[in-house]
């Protein structure tokens, strides 16, 4: 009986061992294409006066997606590229103070907070058929902020105006990304994952903004160095 167990577990480690190996020299060759639809909580800063400070800062949820593409180099490494995009809810600052035609103003703020971001990285891959993933990145992105409205209602009265200096407009930034994940390949192709990530970005002019997010992963797979 021990023996035949024994015999067993020996046979389905060596057609591990082998599925193993055949996957890992076919990942060195492997592209992907990937999808990530992503939820989001941004710390959105503004260079408005507050309680705290000469900063105004909230949180925010949000949410987008990523498109990623990406080729093993190694067995366990890949690196590419990938288009981000997300949005946020409209940002509140109560209460703050700002200029408005070179004068101090009280009331509160509210913005809008929108992006594109362009990364490149690499990913390490720790796995075959369920693989945990690592990745790292750097990239350059446009924040989208729309017009700055300051609400003030003192005297009984209601003014709506845009501060100094808070037009509509795009901000040019560089960022740092870093991602971890685990993904199931369902076959040679397809695989399935989550994926949780976060990301600092910083461009002359704007303050910082730091994003976490979550979501899910849906992957595509090809060789396209390899002979059929």
């Amino acid at each position: 009986m021990w023996r035949t167990w024994r015999i067993t577990g020996v046979a389905l480690v060596a057609v591990w061992l082998s599925t193993r190996a055949h996957h890992a020299k076919a990942d060195r060759y492997e592209a992907s294409f990937t999808i990530r639809p992503v939820g989001a909580i941004g710390r959105i800063r503004e260079r408005a006066g507050d309680v705290r400070g000469d900063e105004a800062v909230v949180s925010r949820n949000g949410g987008g997606g990523e498109v990623g593409l990406s080729y093993g180099v190694r067995n366990w490494i890949d690196v590419g590229g990938e288009v981000v995009g997300a949005g946020f809810a409209q940002a509140i600052y109560d209460p703050v103070s700002v200029a408005v035609a070179g004068s101090l103003a009280m009331g509160h703020l509210t913005r809008t907070t929108r992006l594109v971001q362009l990364r490149a990285g690499a990913t390490l891959r720790l796995g075959v058929g369920w693989v945990p993933t690592v990745h790292v990145g750097l990239g350059v992105g446009g924040r989208v902020l729309g017009a700055g409205v300051l609400h003030d209602e003192e005297h009984a009265r209601t003014f709506v105006v845009t501060p100094d200096g808070m037009t509509e407009g795009v901000a040019i930034e560089v960022l740092a990304c870093a991602r971890i994940g685990f993904e199931h390949r369902l076959d040679r192709r397809w695989g399935v994952g989550v994926i949780a990530e976060a990301f600092y970005a910083v461009g002359p002019g704007t303050p910082p903004l730091e994003v976490v997010s979550a979501g899910a992963s849906l992957s595509y797979t090809w060789y396209p160095l390899v002979q059929p």
